[in-house]
């Protein structure tokens, strides 16, 4: 039997966009769509791996930032408040403590113990894309920018501006939104770039596991 979109389970709004695309050609939308799903998969897993080989290469650096610092505890205590604890309140805290705060509620609401590395395993992308972004450039960015030892220059935007547009699609396909117009070849460069400036091994590593590659090469007509 042959397989075909259904309104009723996808929303009429969502094929809408790929039923345009395909100049109302059932099929053709259809086709574009799994292609679409598949796509944002293989993305996704390359993304993940990336993800955290960059939240533990910022860890460590702002962990070796903290004990340079002479600071008491962990940098994700935030205890001078210099991430955001408490800036808007007791309790009210602004980004990206906010964030870290999210992830410590996380980690409680699933028992666990509150350790560096629990917390850190629950953070989001957009915790460590903020912690490269250019609100703290001139702060964190001196430290940060060793945990991209192989980057071409010690610039922070060469790092910034590709990881803002993954966070980018990661946030596009967490929602399920669709990829295709995106400039997707563009995107699996950038997620093999920034891996490269951490180390070339890792970016040859998810390179080589990848299926996006195939699957672009694949896209539908």
């Amino acid at each position: 039997m042959q397989s075909t979109f259904h309104a009723r389970h996808l929303g009429a709004a969502r094929i809408a966009g790929y039923l345009l695309e395909c100049g109302d050609d059932l099929d053709r939308a259809n086709s574009l769509y799994v292609w679409n799903a598949k796509v944002a998969g293989a993305l996704g897993t390359d993304l993940g791996h990336l993800e955290v080989a960059v939240r533990n290469a910022l860890d460590e650096r702002m962990t070796a930032r903290h004990a340079r610092l002479e600071r008491s505890g962990d940098w994700i205590d935030d205890p001078t408040g210099e991430l955001g604890r408490d800036r808007l309140g007791v309790g009210r805290h602004a980004q990206p403590y906010r964030d870290l705060a999210s992830a410590k509620g996380r980690v409680r609401s699933n028992r666990k113990s509150l350790s560096h590395g629990q917390v850190i395993s629950e953070t989001t992308f957009g915790l460590w894309h903020q912690l490269v972004s250019r609100r703290w450039s001139t702060r964190l960015w001196p430290d940060l920018a060793a945990a991209f030892p192989h980057a071409p220059n010690r610039t922070r935007e060469t790092v910034a501006d590709p990881v803002e547009a993954l966070r980018d699609l990661r946030n596009r396909m967490s929602h399920h939104h669709r990829i295709w117009p995106r400039a997707l070849e563009q995107d699996r460069a950038a997620i093999l770039t920034v891996a490269g400036y951490i180390d070339p091994d890792l970016a040859s590593w998810i390179e080589g596991q990848s299926d996006v590659a195939a699957l672009l090469a694949r896209r539908p007509a």
